[in-house]
């Protein structure tokens, strides 16, 4: 394997035509500058997600500050929101957020699940239980994926309700990803299976 650095410092991403009236985009975790530059091309999306990391809210916090002006959701784990609101509590964190620009806040906990904060409540529940975890790389990706995916599916504007079922979504496919390497786990699975997982996590929570 080998390791090229500074492979972004000339990049400048490129919205193919087809793709600029996308009516949801996912800005994943890269220089806030980039994720600028993906919606300057982008038409009138009815939703926008973004993700980040925290070498991005250490280096370039101000820039991220301007992408958090432009978006509806931000997913992030509890070290990346403390390090970016310097807030130790979750709660009062994730309200912070919400004045910075975002409709609601997706606060991923690895294996403890996830808290959803939106319209001043807040919403937890725990991951779906997995004996043998093999590796948890883009388990989060994973998450955001599923996510975004069933807002997609419900073709309106999304309220609370619709963000906790996303979350639950998100949360049952991360849990296939981190049963193998790669895609191989979640590239097999089928509409069935998750509807089987969905029961059962359903019957773990209930």
């Amino acid at each position: 394997m080998a390791t090229h650095l500074n492979v972004f410092e000339s990049f400048h991403p490129l919205i193919p035509d087809a793709y600029r009236d996308s009516e949801v985009v996912f800005l994943a975790n890269i220089d806030p500058v980039l994720q600028l530059q993906v919606l300057e091309q982008v038409k009138n999306p009815r939703l926008i997600a973004a993700d980040t990391m925290n070498y991005w809210i250490q280096s370039k916090k101000d820039v991220l500050l301007n992408v958090l002006k432009r978006i509806d959701i931000l997913l992030v784990n509890e070290g990346e929101l403390r390090q970016l609101t310097g807030d130790w509590n979750t709660i009062r964190a994730s309200k912070q957020v919400l004045t910075m620009g975002p409709k609601a806040v997706v606060v991923k906990r690895g294996e403890y699940g996830f808290l959803l904060f939106c319209q001043d409540r807040f919403f937890i529940l725990p991951a779906f239980p997995v004996e043998d975890v093999v590796d948890p790389t883009g388990a989060g990706d994973t998450f955001a994926g599923g996510f975004l995916g069933h807002l997609t599916q419900l073709g309106r504007d999304w309220g609370r309700d619709d963000l906790k079922q996303a979350c639950v979504h998100g949360c049952l496919l991360a849990s296939y990803t981190v049963q193998d390497f790669g895609l191989e786990a979640i590239r097999k699975v089928t509409p069935k299976d998750i509807q089987r997982r969905l029961e059962d996590y359903t019957q773990v929570i209930s």
